[in-house]
Formats: C-alpha cells, structure tokens, sequence
C-alpha cells in the first residue's frame, strides 16, 4: 500500500514538474523576405534553459502559418527534439473593457429609445381616440352652441398637445439614435481591432545544464506581398530618362514588422516549381474545322498595325538613324541587389517598418539613369495630336518587373503607362503623352473630277495633304502614319496614285513618313489614291 502511495506521489510530482517547465518566449521579427504573394518571416529570441527536458512556447505568431515550411535554429549547449504547430484561439482583446462599456450603453441607449418610441404611439392612439369620438349629441337630442365650442376647444387643446409630445418624443428618439450610432461606430472599430487567433510554435529541447539559449525561427505565410510600381521622369529630350523602381508592400499577416531587415524577391512560391506534362491528346466527335480566308488575314493585319490613339509599343522606325550602340549606360543602384539562379531579391539598405493593416506602403527600391532616343508619332486620321516616345535599349539588365508607371516629363504629370518589360523585343518604348509643341493638319484635297463616271463603273480620286509644323525651339523627328484603303473584292479597284515619299506597306495599305522638322519651320506631305467600283456598289472611299 505504501509504495503505491509513493509511486503516485512521484508520478504527480513529475507531472508537475513536467507542466513548470513549459516555457513562454517572446520573440521579435527581425527579416522578412516579401515575395509577389507570399513573405518568410525570420524571428530571433533569447531564453534561459534549465537543464533537463523543456517544453518552449514560442507564441503570438501568425495564424497564417505554413506549418510545413518552419524552421527552428538554435545556440546554445542543448538539443532541438521536436518541433510542433498548433492555433491558438483564446486571445482576448486589448480593450476588452472598452468594448463591454460600449456594448452596455448601446444597450441603454436602445432601452430609452424604445421608451420613447411606445410613448409616441401613447401620442398616436389618443389622437385616433379624439377623432373618433369628437362628435356629440345623439339623434334625438341636439347641443348648444355653448356646448359644441367646449367640446370643440377641448378636442383642439388635446390634439395640440398629443402633437407637440409626439414631435417632442421623435427629438428624443432622433438624438438618441444619433448617440447609438457613434458608440456602435466606435465598437465597430475596437472590434476591427481585436486579434485574430495566433500560431504557436512549440519546440521541445533537452540540456545537459543550465544554459542560455538564442533560436531564429523562420516560416513562410501567404497574406503578404509586393507589387512592382515606377517613376519615369524626363526633364528634357536630351537628358537620361531617371526611372525610379518602387514596391508596394502589403502586410496583411497579423504580426507588424517593426524596423526588419526587410527584402523583395522577384520569386512567387505559391506557383509552385513543377514543369506542367502533356498528357495524349484525342479529339472528341463531333468537331469542325474553321478555315480564315486570305483576305481576312490581311484586314486583320492591316487594323492590328493601325494605331489607335497612340502608337503600338514595338515599332520598327524604318529611315531613322537609331543608334543606341554609341551610348554608355549608367545605372545608379540605391539598394543591394542578389542574384539568384532563377530570381532577383532587392535588399533594403535601412531598416523598414509595415504594419499588418493591409494597407500599401511604399519604399523605394533602386534608382537608374538610361539614355534614351526621343521620337515623335502621329497618326492624324485617328488623332491630330503628336505623341513622345522614349526609346531605350538594355533594359534586360536592369532585373525589371512588369508594373505601372507615373510618367514625369519636363516636371509635369503626363499620366500612366504600363511598363511592358516581357516583351521579346530589345527595345523598350515608353510614351511621354501628348506634344502640343508639334501641330499635325490632315486636309482632304479639292477636286473638281473626283467622281466620274463612264459606262457602268464609278472613278473616285481621294487625296489629302498633311503639314506637320514644329513649334518648338528645338528639331523633332517624327513619324507620321496614314493609310489608303483595300480592295474587299475583285470588281473594286483601288490604286495608289501618290505616296509623298511614305514607305507602303501593301499587305496593310499603310503609309509610313519619318522626316526631322526643324525648329519654328512646317514639312508638308500627301497622298493620293483612286478608287473604281461598279456604280450599283456603294464604297466607303475614305
């Protein structure tokens, strides 16, 4: 009997034993690593360890914790045993008080204005009682004049009064609900501000002795992320294009990062690193086969190189001398860039604080400074107004991410471009808005035989003149597009008859014009085409 009392006693002592040496530790970030989607958060923390087996709580964490991706590192004379994941969902609210004192006056507030509301409707029903019974006598007797203005001055008094308490009970009720509704704003927003459940990490550890003990843990969640954003500013056509990468950093993980290390990797772990199979492809009946004809593909190329309000990002400038290899590019880095195998990080030099608001918070990433070619586009039938292009070559060297850009040129906000650096092409362009300096006029030509006709077939001629003048103090180059129509058929005829000096395309019927204006002077152009259709045809000539 004695010893069964004493082998509970010393399993109850080392139960106790066991529970005393579970440990809480405080751990701080100190890194975070934002991916696209995505951030590995590295902590650092310190603990005294007894010797023996303990039990360490590294608590107020992320709940969005990939357990499969932690990492426990330790200093530190002991043995790392096991490390375990686990949510914890009792955290309670830092203005816990608060938020009860609110709950109970909003309860009070509902209380007296529903007090208020009943006696309004009191109000209401002796109001419907007096107009029901207001009238007297009977229909065997009559009253006298007397009588009828007491009762009339009666009703009046009674109905006076039952208005104003029923407009004095809707004041009540009005301020009262204007008083619940700011406390219920203000619950809202403490209630915004109650923690979400927390992660754990708990790790069990073995010394020998009595030690001091340093651990780094690291982990990956998925509620973070960066988005690439730049300022591209051009004070003039003659100096280098200053273009200043951004990231818009997103922390929407629970835990503030307060002064980390923090970096950006151009890396996005949630796509995972599997190359996709082709699996064996059979056709499914019932199927059809759709053929395009030629001549559809012709129109479809001619509108794919007409340019809509502006011109396409890849343009072959055919007759200009670009020569980008006389250029030397300099690119002023201001953080420390790594180079991995398959990504780019940025490291930020000074220490970077984000709150876990969810909210966009921007830091400067690198600064370059890139030479560049400036041109001018026009493509009058669509839009008189000139556009400016920066074109650069070695772009691939600056590790860009696809992003918008605020465009800058001579200190003013021209608007936003798309900065498209996964094209295959090795030239970058980038739009610099509307030239007001350069005016464009396209003026169709007068004809007193434009439209003849002999026998059974209508004769057409079009022609336009386009005077292109330079405002500015400085020469331009420019590019200026227009086009002549095609035939959609063999019984219409269309024939350029002039060109001015254009390159033509004639798959698309496009007209291509690159020409320099010299300061305060005008460069005049033209064509002319001519169209012949069977008169019982109606064409569109223009």
């Amino acid at each position: 009997m004695n010893l069964r009392v004493l082998a509970f006693a010393l399993s109850t002592a080392s139960l106790l034993t066991l529970q005393a040496k579970e440990q809480p530790v405080t751990s701080k970030v100190s890194a975070a690593k934002v991916f696209l989607s995505g951030a590995q958060v590295s902590r650092t923390a310190s603990a005294s360890i007894t010797a023996g087996s303990t039990t360490l709580i590294f608590t107020g964490l992320s709940q969005n914790i990939d357990a499969q991706s932690i990492q426990v590192n330790g200093k530190g004379g002991f043995s790392i045993l096991s490390v375990n994941h686990r949510i914890n969902y009792l955290s309670e609210s830092p203005k816990k008080k608060e938020i009860e004192d609110l709950e109970t006056k909003i309860k009070k507030l509902e209380k007296d204005w529903a007090f208020e509301k009943a006696m309004q409707d009191v109000w209401v029903n002796e109001e419907q009682l007096l107009n029901k019974n207001s009238s007297i006598g009977g229909q065997q007797n009559g009253v006298t004049a007397a009588q009828l203005l007491a009762v009339n001055d009666y009703v009046r008094e009674r109905l006076k009064a039952t208005k104003t308490n029923w407009l004095l009970q809707q004041e009540k009720m009005a301020e009262l609900g204007k008083e619940a509704d700011k406390l219920r704003a203000q619950l809202a927003q403490y209630q915004a501000e109650q923690p979400q459940p927390t992660s754990e990490i708990v790790v069990e550890i073995d010394a020998p002795v009595e030690v001091a003990a340093s651990f780094t843990l690291t982990y990956f969640v998925g509620n973070a992320g960066w988005t690439p954003a730049y300022d591209l500013r051009a004070k003039n056509t003659s100096d280098p294009i200053e273009l200043l990468m951004k990231a818009q950093v997103v922390n929407s993980t629970g835990e503030a990062w307060e002064k980390v290390d923090l970096s950006l990797s151009s890396g996005n772990p949630t796509l995972g690193g599997n190359m996709p199979t082709l699996s064996a492809w059979v056709l499914q009946q019932p199927y059809t086969i759709q053929t395009v004809s030629t001549r559809g593909r012709k129109d479809k190329a001619m509108m794919d190189d007409v340019p809509q309000a502006a011109p396409r990002s890849q343009m072959e400038s055919a007759g200009a001398e670009l020569r980008y290899e006389d250029m030397d590019v300099s690119i002023e880095v201001a953080n420390t860039v790594v180079y991995n195998t398959t990504t780019v990080e940025f490291a930020i030099d000074a220490p970077f604080s984000v709150p876990a608001d969810g909210m966009a918070h921007t830091v400067a990433v690198k600064t370059h400074k890139v030479p560049a070619l400036f041109k001018h586009y026009c493509t009058p039938k669509l839009d008189k107004d000139a556009f400016l292009y920066a074109r650069t070559t070695g772009w691939e060297d600056l590790n860009l991410i696809p992003g918008q850009a605020n465009v800058f040129f001579e200190g003013t906000y021209v608007g936003q471009s798309f900065l498209n650096v996964q094209s295959t092409s090795d030239t970058l362009d980038v739009s610099l808005g509307r030239d007001k300096g350069v005016v464009v006029e396209r003026i169709r030509r007068k004809s007193t035989n434009d439209k003849a006709v002999i026998g059974g077939k209508r004769t057409i001629n079009v022609g336009f003149d386009i005077n292109v003048r330079n405002t500015k103090g400085s020469a331009i180059d420019i590019e200026v597009r227009d086009q002549h129509p095609l035939s959609p058929r063999s019984e219409i005829k269309v024939e350029l008859k002039e060109k001015g000096d254009a390159s033509v395309n004639e798959q698309t019927g496009q007209l291509t014009w690159n020409i320099r204006v010299e300061p305060k002077s005008t460069k005049k152009l033209g064509f002319a085409y001519q169209v012949e259709h069977p008169k019982d045809i109606p064409v569109v000539v223009e």
